[in-house]
């Protein structure tokens, strides 16, 4: 057996191990202590586990989640790759592009308005993601501005974020 499959199928024990109990703890390499709580409760009352693992009793199964899946944060990242959320950090994200910059502004105006974190993802029409001209090319304009935002220019990626602090 591969070196590198040994040593996950060697190591799982003590992987099952850390996320059995209520709090994980990762050392850093500078040695600061990161400490993650595993569980939360539910309104009924059940606990719930931020990470459930997988439960194969056949070491092949194993090892071909550990080489396809894996854990968050572990190679080859299929769940990310930060093992955990931070606390507290709010997950939203708003997305949206549609038309011009400033419709699509006023768009992420509208779903930011009541949330602290301005965490922006933008659509793109095809026609900007592929850096074409709208003004040369006649035969694309039936893709400008549809399923996505037209950007043509320096000025309208200003207004598109207007309003937005990017850095």
């Amino acid at each position: 057996m591969d070196g590198k499959a040994s040593k996950l199928l060697e190591n799982w024990p003590a992987v099952v191990e850390a996320y059995s109990g209520d709090e994980k703890v990762d050392v850093l390499p500078n040695g600061k202590e990161i400490v993650t709580k595993l569980n939360t409760i539910s309104l009924s009352g059940n606990k719930i586990s931020r990470v459930s693992l997988p439960r194969f009793e056949d070491h092949g199964e194993l090892l071909k989640w550990l080489m396809r899946e894996n854990l968050p944060g572990e190679f080859p990242y299929t769940a990310g790759v930060f093992p955990f959320k931070r606390e507290g950090e709010d997950p939203a994200r708003m997305f949206a592009g549609e038309g011009d910059a400033f419709k699509t502004n006023r768009r992420f105006k509208a779903l930011s308005e009541h949330s602290e974190a301005k965490r922006l993802s933008t659509a793109f029409d095809s026609v900007t993601l592929y850096g074409f001209d709208p003004h040369e090319r006649p035969d694309i304009y039936g893709k400008v501005g549809n399923a996505g935002v037209s950007i043509c220019t320096l000025d309208d990626m200003k207004a598109l974020y207007d309003g937005f602090d990017l850095c």
